[in-house]
């Protein structure tokens, strides 16, 4: 690395040169840190919310009262729901254990010997011996009296009906509400919970299927977190069972309907009301956000923290320049409604709160984003020269300045809870970082480069000194036929200092000290015809 520099000639006692340092360009870093709370859309019941309550000595009554207020705990009766395991597949393989029945839904019945079959989207069942096959048209039921079904491998209870739709076949699971809660609860909280959080969980889904019910559509509910992960018999387990059963057919109601009872996974501390989560939503008196104490149970209760360089955060929310700070904007639940960012052209740009959850495939919209600034007054300095170095560490907690040492170790200069500004005096070059735990943070470089003096003594004699006496060598370049040659390499004394006979020619010189632990630094000699005299008086 080369140091700009500026030359002075004068004659007294000879040609003296003296190097010194301009102003070089101040350099300058952000990094931006994304921290944030909880798993979900946080409208409801927490599950880890529960889990705690429950194992501080809550009944399953009382944590849905705190999670729903102003609901009430009613009975519905024995029903059925569909649940679209299969949506459009190219083929599907059904079967059973035993001998199974197979529908057209009007006059058809046919039944197929125990095994499994390959369905495509004609719905041709392929026959166990010679023969075309049986066709069902459009639609096909499948039950099995002593066994579960089974698709793909995965068996359910019920039936299982298949039709024709978009090119492919689509199957819907029928059973009892009751018997698909015991393939929902353990599949939504962990079977080894305390029985009162799954007993909770299990009087929450049952209100959610419930007023998800569309007696108009030919499904109701998926089997994913869109609706409710429902895995069919390979999820049930004992203890999970117990808790429908000892629940059984109760919901929870508000003004005599079934609540629509909205539940996540973490809701970081305080869940969130429904029209927070989704604007478009009217308020619902019963999903209105509510303190969640016992959420710190949850691994994801807190997350992060995630670094990021202005120009990529930039590029991951589809801003045109990079961005020097963010500002978040929240709602009644304190989660990010919509951020501003202040960009390196000076433009300001916003995005919604669910906007950047989903471009950085963050776990909730509750979330933070501070930022590490870390700028020098300049990165060239001649030795014995001050460097301001400014730090502001913004939403970050436990945010450091660090200093490298000459031996490559990072040493602490001072622990940042808000801007700071420093003169320092570095002896070597060096860098400056400003990170938190967690992130890489953000770094500067700054030069350090020797003070050079040089004196043409006589025609035949250059003295000068090098402060301090680098690590590199010193050498003297003369400028011959348009190139550059090494006509001297002079030694240095304990000092730093030096005396080399040399026979002085009216052209360019250049002298250079090599990179050490001090910057590489290049200075350009121009010598007359006038000024070499000038040495003979």
């Amino acid at each position: 690395m080369n140091i700009a520099v500026r030359v002075r000639l004068g004659v007294a006692l000879g040609l003296s040169v003296v190097v010194c340092a301009t102003a070089a360009t101040a350099r300058a870093g952000t990094a931006l840190i994304v921290t944030g709370h909880g798993w979900g859309h946080g409208v409801g019941m927490s599950q880890w919310g529960a889990y705690g309550y429950a194992r501080h000595g809550w009944i399953y009554r009382r944590i849905l009262a705190h999670y729903y207020p102003g609901t009430k705990m009613s009975q519905v009766g024995e029903m059925r729901v569909r649940v679209l395991l299969a949506r459009g597949a190219s083929s599907v393989t059904v079967g059973c254990a035993t001998p199974m029945r197979v529908s057209d839904g009007r006059r058809l019945t046919k039944t197929l010997a125990a095994g499994t079959y390959g369905v495509g989207s004609r719905l041709v069942f392929p026959a166990r011996h010679h023969g075309a096959g049986l066709s069902f048209g459009r639609f096909a039921l499948l039950e099995c009296d002593r066994a579960p079904l089974e698709l793909d491998g995965r068996a359910y209870h019920g039936t299982l009906a298949l039709r024709t739709s978009g090119g492919g076949v689509s199957v819907v699971n029928g059973l009892s509400l009751d018997t698909y809660l015991r393939g929902v609860v353990p599949s939504e909280s962990p079977s080894h919970w305390p029985l009162a959080a799954l007993e909770a969980q299990a009087v929450a889904a049952r209100s959610y299927a419930v007023a998800e019910l569309r007696p108009d559509s030919w499904y109701d509910l998926v089997p994913t977190t869109a609706d409710q992960v429902y895995g069919g018999v390979a999820a049930e387990t004992p203890r999970s069972d117990r808790a429908v059963y000892s629940t059984l057919g109760q919901v929870l109601t508000w003004n005599g309907r079934v609540a629509r009872t909205y539940y996540s996974s973490s809701s970081g501390g305080r869940t969130e009301a429904v029209q927070d989560a989704w604007p478009t939503a009217s308020p619902i008196p019963y999903l209105r956000s509510v303190p969640d104490p016992y959420d710190t149970y949850s691994p994801h209760h807190d997350w992060g923290p995630f670094g990021f360089s202005g120009p990529r955060l930039a590029a991951r929310l589809g801003l045109g320049s990079a961005i020097e700070s963010a500002s978040v904007e929240r709602n009644a639940s304190a989660r990010a409604a919509s951020v501003l960012f202040h960009l390196a052209s000076g433009a300001v740009a916003s995005r919604s709160g669910a906007a950047i959850a989903r471009a950085l495939h963050l776990q909730s919209t509750w979330f933070s984003i501070g930022d590490l600034q870390l700028s020098t007054s300049s990165s060239h300095l001649l030795y014995g020269g001050r460097v301001t170095v400014a730090a502001r560490a913004a939403n970050v907690k436990g945010a450091l300045l660090e200093q490298r040492s000459p031996s490559g170790a990072w040493r602490t200069v001072r622990q940042l809870s808000g801007p700071a500004q420093l003169q320092l005096e570095p002896h070597a070059s060096t860098a400056f970082r400003l990170v938190a735990p967690g992130t890489s943070g953000t770094s500067v470089s700054v030069a350090v480069a020797p003070h050079v003096q040089v004196q043409a003594l006589s025609r035949r004699l250059l003295a000068g000194a090098v402060s301090p006496k680098p690590d590199g060598a010193v050498a003297v370049w003369r400028l011959v036929r348009g190139r550059w040659r090494v006509v001297a390499h002079p030694i240095l004394d304990s000092s730093g200092k030096f005396r080399t006979p040399l026979t002085l020619r009216p052209v360019e010189y250049r002298v250079t000290v090599a990179a050490g632990r001090l910057a590489a630094t290049r200075t350009s000699l121009h010598l007359t015809q006038r000024m070499l005299q000038s040495l003979d008086r």
